[in-house]
């Protein structure tokens, strides 16, 4: 049985082809470009404590419970945006159980944070307060989770996602963490109830901007 022929490819085909490429560097460990958050991240650490000052009940929590929580959610935050870096590069893309793990690591770091604060200085909104405080922590964590969550963006489309939604909810929750981790130290209530409904919230909007904002920019690539 005789092999096929091979195809021509007709020269101004080639022409157009070879005068198309170009030389592209390689992409770094995701590990190394998630250090590009890693000023983001400490500015967002700091951030409102200069601006504002310490939480008032921050004696009563110790350091652990405000510095030391607030560092590990900052580094879970960085953690999360490695992961959408990975999963932004074909043939690297993170397995269900891995996306499952991350997601649900999130949640449970949000919720001992809460617990060990709420445990250790139970404060309360005054009732007159409670739209007044939830509109301040509600806005304040996502607008200052933008920058990041940006950048994260752009680093993530310089690769080619093949699930962006999955990429940009990883890197929307994680700067949403680490916007919150900053907050939370000027955050003078620890109430499960206002937690929940504002700073939590606010991290499920900048998990689901992410999202957005990398199948828009995935749709609009050429």
């Amino acid at each position: 049985m005789n092999a096929s022929p091979e195809p021509v490819i007709p020269s101004r085909l080639r022409t157009a082809v070879e005068r198309d490429l170009r030389p592209v560097a390689p992409l770094a460990r995701p590990a190394i470009r998630s250090l590009a958050l890693l000023p983001f991240a400490l500015l967002l650490l700091v951030a409102s404590v200069v601006a504002f000052g310490l939480r008032r009940d921050a004696g009563a929590l110790g350091v652990m419970r405000t510095w030391g929580a607030s560092t590990l959610q900052m580094a879970l935050g960085l953690t999360l945006v490695a992961g959408a870096l990975r999963e932004a590069v074909p043939g690297t893309t993170l397995s269900r159980r891995a996306l499952g793990t991350s997601f649900a690591t999130a949640m449970i770091a949000v919720l001992t944070i809460t617990w060990m604060t709420w445990s250790a200085s139970p404060t309360r909104v005054s009732p007159r307060a409670i739209s007044y405080v939830w509109r301040i922590c509600f806005e304040a964590t996502i607008i200052s989770a933008l920058p990041a969550l940006f950048v994260s963006g752009w680093l993530v489309a310089r690769a080619f996602p093949l699930r962006p939604r999955f990429a940009g909810a990883l890197y929307g929750l994680g700067a949403g963490l680490m916007a919150d981790a900053g907050w939370r130290l000027f955050c003078h209530f620890s109430d499960p109830a206002h937690v929940f409904a504002a700073h939590t919230a606010a991290v499920a909007v900048t998990c689901g901007l992410g999202a957005l904002l990398a199948s828009a920019v995935n749709w609009l690539r050429p």
